[in-house]
Formats: structure tokens, C-alpha cells, sequence
């Protein structure tokens, strides 16, 4: 390839202390022989994950208001400094895998109708449910070939991006990348997962309900919903109905067997509870495991309560910048 094109990576981050280090090593190695720019967008660590970065000799840029915090503000951040032809979109918990910088350019330099392009996923042993649940779907998570969006970041067409007019939505506590996805289609780009590795990543240690509390602390719950409010109206509204399906119907159920429990007849809250108690059960078999069981149960009630949350939340136009500031060049 004669023509070597440049290459902004923009890293989100929020207290990635302990993987920083080696996901900008494992960029540069890769990334050397292109013109490039990396930007870490960190919203607001309280660890010195910023210092860190900055040591690595990156640009690093942070958010100033602790309430922007969200996924969704972490690569829109990364991108308002960005410049070059092209953006590869990391978490602070990723390492990159050899190659896949090579084979993305080639795929996009000689398919002009692809924005963006992505490859498989390597992820270590999980501890809790919802890490461990992820590791057994990675398939379906992450899978090759033409796409409707690409989970776990990836590299896009800067050109696309500035067509659609914003990168990630700074409202969404997650989803981004769906959001993300359902914009490029609409505009009438595809999206591509390469059959080659393109990250191994981290897995969250935390023990399952501690992951489901900071979770809903974060508003990582809230997504559905924000999700289905940024859709309204939109050509992919019912993309977006069909992503969170599963935490509609649930959110319904959760309505009905409420308004069940508070008539406080037994005959009519015991019909009600049938279609919770079947699902625990096949969920039961399905993982061959009691907890797990359970453990599914309360996942979607809690990301179906927060549903409701996130129609509900106030949004702020995602074409507005988030106060930010550099703090190393």
C-alpha cells in the first residue's frame, strides 16, 4: 500500500488505571508505521489513570462536568479531537491484536461503501453472570460478516461520520455503537466484522449484584430506554423496538403483575406470576444452574426497570459538545 493513511484512536476511559498502559502499548505497536494521533477521553477518573496516559506520551483529553458521564460521551469526546482519515474506537480494558490494523484499511480503502469495520474478540475468564453470559454469545455478539452494528468499537470512515454529523450519542449510558450503527445504515453505509482478531479485553471482576448496583448507579440501566427515546420518530425506530424487545416485554410484565399483586387476589396474582416462574425455569435448564437462573431473572428486571428510567430521563442534543478540556498534548 503506497498511500498510508492517517489514523486518530480515540481510548474511552473512567479509572482504567490498571489496563491504560498496556492498551496504548499494544495501539502504538500496531499503529507505528501510519501517521496517527491518540486521544485518551477520560470522563472524569478519580484513579490516575489520566497521569498514566499522559507519561505515554498521548494527547489526553478530559470531560469537566462529572454529570456528562455516560458511554455514549466517551468517543464523541475522542472524536471532537480527532482528524485524519479514519478512527479506531478502543476501551481503556482492550488490548489490540496484531494485524487488524492492516486488514481494516484494506478492507475500507477498496470497499468505499463500508463505514466502518471490526474484527473478533477475545475476552479472559469471567467471573460474574453477566461477563460469563457474554462469553458463551460471543458469536452472536460479535458476528462476522456484514452487520447492522459493530459491538466493541471498531475502525470507521471519518467521512461518514462527519456525513451523519455526530459519532456517539452523549446521552446513552450504553448502546452507543447500536446507535451508532442504525445512523450509518440509515444514511446508507454497511458495516463489516472481519473473520480476524481485533481486541482481547478485560472482564469486569465484580461479583454479579455488585455489578447490578453500580450498574444502576452509573445509569448503565437507563439504555434501553434512552435508546428508544434518541429513535423516536426516526427512520430505525422500529430497529431500535426490536433491540430492547426483551426489556419491553419484560417492563410490560412488570406493570401487569404489579397491577395483579395490588388486587390481593391470590387466584389472579398466582396466574400472574406463571409466565415469571416458566421463564426462571427455562433459564434454569437452559444454564443447567439454580443461581444462574435467578441470577438471568433479575438482570432483565433490573434493565426493564431502568427502561422505564431512561424514556424518562431529560436528554441534551447530541450534536452539542460536552465541556471539555486537554490536559496533555
Amino acid at each position: 500500500m503506497g498511500h498510508k493513511p492517517f489514523i486518530s484512536v480515540s481510548i474511552k476511559t473512567l479509572n482504567e488505571a490498571e489496563c491504560i498502559e498496556k492498551t496504548i502499548d499494544s495501539i502504538q505497536q500496531q499503529i507505528v508505521h501510519y501517521p496517527h494521533k491518540i486521544i485518551v477521553a477520560d470522563s472524569l477518573s478519580t484513579d490516575n489513570t489520566q497521569q498514566l496516559a499522559s507519561n505515554k506520551g498521548v494527547t489526553v483529553v478530559s470531560l469537566t462536568q462529572p454529570g456528562d458521564r455516560c458511554c455514549g460521551v466517551g468517543h464523541q469526546l475522542g472524536y471532537l479531537y480527532s482528524e485524519g482519515e479514519y478512527l479506531l474506537l478502543m476501551d481503556g480494558d482492550m488490548e489490540l491484536e496484531k494485524g487488524f490494523i492492516d486488514s481494516a484499511i484494506a478492507f475500507l480503502e477498496t470497499h468505499p461503501e463500508y463505514a466502518g469495520v471490526a474484527g473478533t474478540v477475545e475476552m479472559d475468564d469471567a467471573v460474574n453472570y453477566e461477563f460469563k453470559s457474554r462469553k458463551q454469545r460471543l458469536h452472536k455478539i460479535y458476528p462476522v460478516g456484514d452487520c447492522d452494528h459493530l459491538g466493541g468499537g471498531g475502525l470507521y470512515r471519518r467521512s461518514a461520520i462527519e456525513k451523519i454529523g455526530y459519532l456517539t450519542n452523549r446521552n446513552l449510558h450504553a448502546f452507543e455503537e447500536a446507535e451508532l450503527g442504525m445512523r450509518l445504515l440509515d444514511a446508507g453505509y454497511k458495516l463489516h466484522r472481519l473473520n480476524v482478531p481485533y481486541f482481547s479485553h478485560t472482564s469486569h471482576n465484580m461479583p454479579t449484584f455488585k455489578l447490578l448496583m453500580y450498574r444502576w448507579r452509573s445509569g448503565y440501566n437507563q439504555a434501553p430506554g434512552e435508546l428508544l427515546r434518541s429513535a423516536w420518530g426516526k427512520p430505525y425506530q422500529r430497529h431500535a423496538l426490536k433491540m430492547v424487545r426483551n426489556e419491553i416485554v419484560f417492563a410490560i410484565y412488570i406493570v401487569v403483575l404489579l397491577i395483579a399483586i395490588l388486587t390481593f387476589n391470590p387466584e389472579i396474582i398466582g396466574i400472574a406470576l406463571l409466565p415469571l416462574l416458566a421463564f426462571i425455569l427455562l433459564k434454569i435448564i437452559k444454564n443447567r444452574s439454580l443461581m444462574s437462573g435467578f441470577q438471568s431473572v433479575t438482570n432483565l428486571a433490573v434493565l426493564s426497570a431502568g427502561l422505564i428510567k431512561g424514556l424518562l430521563n431529560p436528554t441534551r442534543d447530541p450534536m452539542t459538545p460536552p465541556d471539555s478540556k486537554v490536559i496533555h498534548e
